[in-house]
């Protein structure tokens, strides 16, 4: 037999085909604006395109692995004798030394430098926040500014006065960067990460105290204000002896690694080397 529906339900099936031919008539639409403006939508990169970008802008002689790989030993030889040339300028050369020579920070040229910082921030996202160790200028601000597109949630300390006053200079306004030794952070000064990028690859002090006591000391402040975790990068007794120095910090990777995932990894094993 024939359904007969009552009022209610005819008025009920004539509203819900009224809505769905209003979707299909706002769906053609938006398809028809999007098939007009597909030339105008950007590819999107990946993290290592966006960080390969970074690198290149913060380094005028930047050349990628491929351009690298894709280079004669004398164009490499070239390459790496007008590095040393540049890397050879001093105070003298470039009144804006402090501000922004690569050396005076620990790194032989802006691409190691950007390089070491790519490491370190590998698993810092853009927006948790960042306590740098022996931040020097507080050239990572900078870094995490240009890598994010926005500006980061950065901390810096250093005990060296000159360059954390170069650093205010050169980033003002917005730089957070503070002349005092990290043993003296407090806990309002947490972060989401700690990191220090090569502060603890030469001794500063006159103490007696065993290079692996110094190492870890740090570890243990890093974690003691930290909440996602800590970045440290340090020289290994396994670099080859002739490029050792005598004022160099020197550590067993096995050792430093034994310490971290005994104290601090054994719950979640969420330690790396």
């Amino acid at each position: 037999p024939e359904q007969v529906l009552t009022p209610e339900q005819e008025d009920v099936m004539r509203e819900q085909a009224a809505k769905l031919f209003k979707e299909q008539v706002q769906a053609r639409e938006e398809a028809e604006i999007a098939a007009e403006n597909i030339d105008d939508v950007v590819d999107p990169i990946s993290d290592d395109q966006a960080n390969e970008d970074v690198l290149e802008e913060l380094d005028d002689d930047y050349i990628s692995d491929e351009e690298w790989d894709a280079m004669s030993d004398e164009e490499k030889a070239e390459y790496e004798e007008s590095i040393e040339e540049d890397s050879d300028e001093g105070e003298e050369d470039d009144p804006e030394y402090l501000k922004t020579s690569p050396e005076v920070v620990g790194f032989d040229n802006r691409r190691q430098q950007a390089e070491m910082y790519d490491v370190a921030c590998e698993e810092i996202r853009p927006n948790e926040s960042v306590l740098d160790f022996g931040c020097g200028r507080g050239d990572l601000y900078d870094f995490l500014y240009r890598r994010n597109g926005s500006e980061p949630k950065y901390k810096g300390v250093d005990i060296n006065e000159p360059l954390i006053n170069a650093g205010i200079e050169k980033y003002a306004p917005n730089i957070n960067v503070e002349c005092k030794h990290w043993n003296e952070l407090q806990d309002t000064d947490k972060s989401n990460w700690c990191v220090n990028i090569g502060s603890l690859c030469a001794r500063y002090d006159s103490s007696e105290k065993d290079n692996f006591d110094i190492v870890t000391e740090c570890i243990d402040k890093m974690m003691s204000l930290c909440t996602a975790g800590s970045v440290l990068i340090l020289f290994s007794s396994y670099m080859p002896e002739n490029m050792i120095e005598e004022e160099y910090l020197i550590t067993d990777p096995r050792d430093v690694f034994d310490y971290a995932i005994k104290k601090y990894g054994q719950n979640s094993g969420n330690v790396s080397i």
